[in-house]
């Protein structure tokens, strides 16, 4: 039988353990995607074989990086609905389009988007989703899940939602 005090030790050599093998593999795969920055492609679904809907979707897609890409946050609110809703990766919840200063705080040096594809919701919504690999250059790359609602509004596509899931960099 083992005394009280000597499980007590194992359990907390067990802990240290545990949190130190969790500290370990948490660092290696956030510091595995510190290598080179992401070489930009193309979108991994063809052009091609994409329906008109995710081609037009996917045009106004690219520009609102684009647009982030060079901090212009007036041209990006022009692709938004006046009510757009945003969740950021962390979890954050936006009610408003993004400023000025939150494109300068996180500016952004490269991105690849692939696998677009834009689903109708309705005769004047879609849900698009897509795979984004985004270069900060304040904080390296982030790898993400997207996923909006874009509204036809008039004869043009704006997005009402957007939701980011980070995930980790193989």
């Amino acid at each position: 039988m083992i005394s009280s005090g000597r499980s007590a030790r194992f359990m907390s050599f067990l802990r240290t353990v545990m949190v130190s093998a969790a500290a370990l593999l948490f660092f290696t795969t956030l510091l595995g995607g510190q290598g080179t920055p992401p070489k930009p492609v193309e979108d991994v679904v063809s052009v091609a074989t994409q329906d008109a809907l995710t081609r037009t979707l996917a045009d106004r897609v690219h520009r609102a990086w684009a647009f982030w890409k060079k901090g212009d946050a007036a041209a990006f609110a022009a692709l938004t609905t006046e009510d757009y809703r945003s969740v950021l990766a962390t979890g954050s919840l936006h009610f408003y389009r993004p400023t000025t200063q939150e494109f300068a705080a996180f500016p952004i040096s490269q991105y690849t988007i692939s696998q677009l594809q834009a689903i109708p919701i309705g005769h004047d919504g879609a849900l698009v989703t897509y795979v984004g690999l985004v270069t900060f250059q304040n904080a390296g790359p982030g790898k993400f899940v997207f996923g909006e609602v874009w509204v036809k509004n008039g004869d043009q596509w704006k997005c009402q939602y957007a939701q980011a899931t980070a995930m980790l960099i193989p």
